[in-house]
């Protein structure tokens, strides 16, 4: 047997015991489900603090608050997996009109394994809801009035939401759709994706790209955007129903050739240009620092 043989042999042999070992390390999983249901009045809020938690939200036509929490535990060894799932806490309270949830993760129990809640959430559509999420995911829809998400470390979805829209992002993705009302977005490090949006919205963004589709046959009533090394894109079927103020400090503005921007100035530090059609349905303000202004048709 020559050199190479033997090589390519003792190769496929660890590969084989490699894949065996990892064969053997099937991990184990422990659980728990706790449900709790409120009953619900005008008034009364939610309130959700979770960690390493996936929330979803979404509406139903009951006069009640359902809250179903999952929690898991994932070690190769059952007992290990058993032990840790307890240092998984949970807490839950009512004070007055208010709901409380929240889980967090005891660090003095030592867990080795891999730990994760996975909140479902059944309300009226006029409830108010504050989520507060870390190293996790959120996922919100068919709200009509009130909204507020602070995350970091979390991906954030919105689906067909009305009133008032607040979320504070730092270190995850921003995605939207259907959004109207006073939508307000801060994402730091992390991208804004929004489709078919109305209403008057106000975004901050740094580190990330914005990316914003308007509703088809709804303009938006007013647009300000700050952003620091960021990038902004606006996507309208109809650019010219607005009037625009867009300053780009060390960036570009692009726009399509009929909307006849008049650049106030135009150096390569800073371009300011202005937009005003005379009958404009809504108004446009855009600040960037280090990045690119677009305009475009869809």
């Amino acid at each position: 047997m020559n050199g190479k043989i033997r090589t390519w042999m003792l190769a496929l042999a660890c590969l084989t015991a490699a894949h065996a070992l990892s064969a053997q390390k099937v991990l184990q999983v422990a659980s728990r489900t706790i449900e709790k249901t409120f009953p619900y009045q005008q008034g009364a809020e939610l309130n959700i603090e979770g960690e390493k938690a996936e929330i979803r939200v979404s509406t139903w036509e009951r006069d009640e608050v359902k809250i179903k929490l999952e929690i898991f535990s994932r070690h190769p060894e059952k007992h290990e997996a058993a032990r840790s799932l307890e240092a998984m806490r949970w807490k839950v309270d009512q004070h007055a009109n208010k709901i409380y949830f929240r889980n967090y993760i005891d660090e003095k129990l030592n867990p080795s394994a891999a730990l994760k809640a996975v909140y479902t959430v059944l309300l009226p559509a006029d409830c108010p809801v504050y989520l507060k999420n870390h190293f996790g995911m959120t996922d919100v829809r068919e709200l009509s009035r009130s909204l507020r998400i602070n995350s970091e470390f979390s991906k954030t979805w919105l689906r067909q939401l009305q009133g008032d829209i607040q979320v504070v992002s730092s270190y995850g993705d921003v995605e939207g759709d259907g959004l109207s009302g006073n939508v307000f977005i801060q994402a730091n490090r992390g991208d804004i994706s929004l489709h078919r949006l109305q209403g008057r919205v106000d975004i901050v963004s740094k580190y990330g790209v914005v990316k914003l589709f308007t509703a088809p046959t709804d303009p938006l009533l007013s647009l300000n955007i700050t952003a620091d090394r960021s990038d902004v894109y606006f996507f309208d079927p109809q650019p010219g129903l607005y009037g625009y103020t867009l300053t780009a400090h060390y960036g570009n503005i692009t726009a399509p050739a009929d909307l006849r921007f008049n650049f106030v100035e135009n150096s390569r530090s800073l371009k300011r240009a202005v937009f005003n059609p005379g009958k404009e349905t809504g108004t446009i303000s855009i600040k960037i620092t280090f990045g690119d202004i677009v305009i475009r048709n869809p």
